[in-house]
Formats: structure tokens, sequence, C-alpha cells
């Protein structure tokens, strides 16, 4: 078993925990924002113009809350992976070195500089991902009409 690979596996980890902390603290506090402007928001003799910007306000603040439920959803699946386990196959949670780069089985963060290496952070039900999934070391899987051997996982 290779101990570099199971380091970097845990790099990449705590990399993307610190990410989607970051995004759900920076998006709660944009939500706690909309909040503080309109709890002082008073009405204006505008009128028409007062309820269009309250309107565009609310329609901002639900973009918020949604894509803070999608950062939600992603810090679940990271709650769920196990990075000092060591896998036999590629699964949620496997670091995987291909003869194309690296990929981390967790969530879509795109590419990431750890350890020294470029790594591909994936979620397992992006288009590769899905290929990638099940396969062992040694094997060879296609995509988008290139092979990609498995040389190591973990």
């Amino acid at each position: 078993m290779n101990q570099d690979m199971i380091d970097l596996k845990q790099e990449l980890y705590l990399y993307c925990v610190r990410e989607i902390d970051s995004r759900i603290g920076n998006l709660r506090n944009s939500l706690k924002g909309f909040q503080e402007a309109a709890n002082e928001e008073t009405k204006s003799s505008a009128g028409d113009k007062y309820e269009t910007g309250r309107a565009m306000m609310h329609l901002e603040k639900e973009k918020v809350a949604h894509s803070l439920n999608e950062v939600l959803k992603q810090k679940k699946v990271l709650d769920m992976l196990k990075p000092e386990l060591s896998k036999t196959k590629v699964e949620l949670g496997s670091l995987v070195k291909t003869s194309k780069g690296l990929f981390f089985l967790s969530i879509s963060l795109g590419q990431v500089k750890a350890g020294g290496e470029t790594v591909f952070c994936i979620s397992p039900v992006s288009p590769i991902g899905q290929v990638l999934l099940g396969a062992e070391k040694s094997a060879s899987v296609t995509f988008n009409k290139m092979d990609y051997s498995i040389l190591d996982l973990v």
C-alpha cells in the first residue's frame, strides 16, 4: 500500500471539509445579511419601486438558500467518507491514480492542488465518476473515447 497516496487522500479530504465549511459560512452570512436588510427596510413613497426591490431581494435570498441546501448535501456526503480506509475497488471516498491523472471521488470541487499533485475532486454521480465506480486496480475504463488505466487506488 502506498503511504503517499493515503496521506494525499487524507489531505484532500481535509481540504474538501474546509472548503465546504467555508462555503456554508459564507452562504449563512449572506442569508443573515438579507434578513437584516429586510428588517431595516421601510416602505418608501416610491411604491412600485419599493415592491420591485423587495421582490428582487427575495429572489436573491431564495437563490442563496437553494445554494446553501446544495452545499449542506455535499457536507453530508463528506461526513459519510472514511478517508483512513483503503479501497480495493473504486467507490465513494476512493483516491484513484489513473494513466490520465488523479481523481478523488467525493464532491465536485474540480481541480485541486494537494501534496504537490493536481487532483480532480469529482462526484461519483459525475459522468467520469460513474465510469470509474466499481473498477479495480489494473483495470482500464473508457471515458470520452479515452482509455484510463487504473494504476493505484486507496
